[in-house]
């Protein structure tokens, strides 16, 4: 019996921290949603035993009711949250790779956490037309990434990124033509300052 306990008194304390640090994280990305979504709302990541047999192609959803009401909560997945999490605690320093190129796995999963955060944000503010919904995050993303700590020249440059690659991607259910500097989905016509909304 002393061993089983002497062995359990680990995983114990293991799943006590990754419990702490899932929470310390779904705190921190709530607050940057609830500055998009304009109320207060939550963050879900999986925990660590969930992230060993997660299997979602989604980086991130938000339930919507029969009436088209968004829940209170976003669901992200365990990339989105690692990712994110490396982002606000500044382990992912410097996002300056975007303009040249050469960018690791991590910096390009930063980036992909960043829209995703502002995208679902979006769905939680009550956008549930896709292409709109993803326009909107792609003017939203710099300031996103400035509420997670990102410092303003690196957090413009990875709405720049993000803004070129949304150009480029084909029209269909996450992309509209109107996702541009005066269409119908600018969230600020009336301003030069693209993509910032």
């Amino acid at each position: 019996m002393r061993i089983v306990l002497l062995l359990l008194i680990p995983v114990f304390l293991f799943s006590a921290w990754q419990y702490t640090r899932r929470e310390e994280n779904e705190n921190r990305l709530a607050l940057v949603a609830s500055e998009v979504a304009l109320r207060d709302v939550d963050v879900s990541c999986p925990g660590f035993w969930m992230r060993l047999v997660e299997i979602t192609p989604n980086a991130g959803w938000v339930s919507f009711d029969e009436d088209g009401r968004p829940s209170d909560e976003t669901s992200l997945s365990a990339s989105t949250c690692s990712s994110l999490e490396q982002v606000w605690r500044r382990k992912q320093r410097s996002f300056r790779c975007l303009l040249v190129g050469g960018c690791s796995r991590g910096t390009l999963d930063a980036v992909s956490g960043v829209v995703t955060l502002a995208h679902e944000s979006w769905h939680l503010r009550g956008i549930i037309d896709e292409a709109r919904t993803q326009c909107y995050a792609v003017q939203t993303a710099e300031t996103v990434a400035r509420s997670l700590g990102v410092a303003a020249g690196d957090a413009r440059v990875i709405a720049v990124r993000i803004a070129a690659d949304d150009a480029r991607a084909p029209a269909g259910e996450y992309h509209s033509s109107e996702c541009r500097p005066g269409g119908l989905y600018d969230l600020r016509p009336d301003t030069p300052d693209w993509p910032s909304g």
